[in-house]
């Protein structure tokens, strides 16, 4: 396993996207898994001079397909959602970004280089639902950007409470 952290160095928060973002397409991958309900309701009247056999090995067929490539949509959709993540420790921000299921990218930030931190909630479901974007400036005027924080103002309160630290 990769050693993310340094001698004397403690993990202070975790954070992974708010799960709202996880459930935008919970919600679509579960309206694209009742079209093959209401294909199948109509199908009889489009098939009826077929050979039913012939016809159901088909629709069979089809109907796996469809499921199986949505699972696997799914599937990569959340592993892309689970795996990345937000280590804030007492030295510095690590971010793990995972591109896929084979392409990962950790970077890092040391907390004694942050400059500035701008929190961001655009629209009424952020706002309600208290998440949003926060951009972190750097002393090599490298800009940081951590979308779909929940709890993002206790975030930003942990990462300068440390940052003043240094």
């Amino acid at each position: 396993m990769l050693k993310l952290l340094h001698e004397n160095e403690e993990i202070v928060m975790v954070i992974r996207k708010h799960w709202f973002v996880m459930m935008r397409i919970a919600v679509i991958f579960a309206l694209l898994i009742l079209i093959p309900p209401l294909v199948l309701s109509f199908l009889p009247l489009v098939t009826g001079g077929f050979n039913q056999q012939v016809v159901d090995v088909f629709i069979n067929l089809a109907l796996s397909l469809y499921i199986m490539v949505l699972l696997i949509f799914f599937f990569l959709i959340w592993t892309d959602y689970y795996l990345d993540l937000w280590i804030i420790t007492s030295e510095r921000i690590i971010d793990i970004e995972q591109h896929g299921l084979f392409n990962r990218e950790v970077s890092e930030i040391p907390l004694a280089h942050v400059q500035d931190i701008t929190v961001e909630i655009k629209g009424v479901v952020e706002t309600l639902l208290n998440f949003g974007t926060i951009r972190i400036q750097t002393a090599g005027e490298r800009e940081f950007t951590i979308n779909y924080v929940p709890r993002l103002y206790e975030a930003k309160d942990v990462i300068l409470k440390y940052a003043h630290k240094k």
